[in-house]
């Protein structure tokens, strides 16, 4: 016992760490381009991948001459799609809840080792209906199996709620990434 207790520790101590190379301790985020028509969620997933990156304190943040490695974000796409219908007393088909989805090129660099550790597409999704506030809906717009008085992040106008879920749900995805590199 004596002599598996010391590999034990090792062992819990390694695999606390995290997944991310030991010689990257910081990261550059670019400006996030944009290749859709929605101007706004480039701002949105700035903020929030910014405000992510601090308050869990994956990498230190700096400029692109200091980092050790950078995050590269295109937005490619926003859409809002169609994704239940009802018919109405005409027999006619009539959208009761729409999804918005964005697609993103992540990359991230590593920057000390000229070597791509992530190149991935990765997609989000919120959903809103028809109605006036999103907080009574009675959607679970983000999936996770509560809806409005239940869920603390549906509040608002329901498309603009829609996008903010979708912009943390990528938020979380691009983290995700990062941290689960290696």
């Amino acid at each position: 016992i004596i002599f598996m207790l010391p590999m034990l520790m090792a062992c819990g101590i390694y695999s606390m760490k995290g997944t991310i190379p030991a010689h990257i301790k910081s990261i550059s985020i670019s400006p996030i381009k944009n290749e859709s028509t929605e101007f706004a969620v480039v701002d949105l997933v700035g903020e929030s991948i910014n405000a992510q990156m601090i308050s869990e304190n994956i990498l230190k943040l700096t400029g692109q001459d200091e980092a050790h490695s950078q995050l590269d974000i295109i937005i490619k796409s926003v859409t809002d799609m169609p994704y239940t219908y009802s018919l109405n007393t005409t027999e006619s088909e009539h959208v009761d809840e729409w999804k918005i989805t964005i697609r993103a090129q992540v990359t991230w660099s590593d920057l000390k080792n000229d070597e791509l550790l992530v190149d991935r597409q990765l997609s989000s999704f919120g959903i809103y209906g028809t109605g006036v506030d999103i907080s009574s809906d009675g959607i679970d717009n983000d999936s996770d199996g509560l809806t409005d008085d239940e869920d603390s992040d549906e509040f608002g106008s329901p498309r603009e709620s829609a996008v903010r879920i979708a912009v943390e749900k990528i938020t979380e995805l691009i983290i995700n990434e990062i941290t689960s590199t290696w």
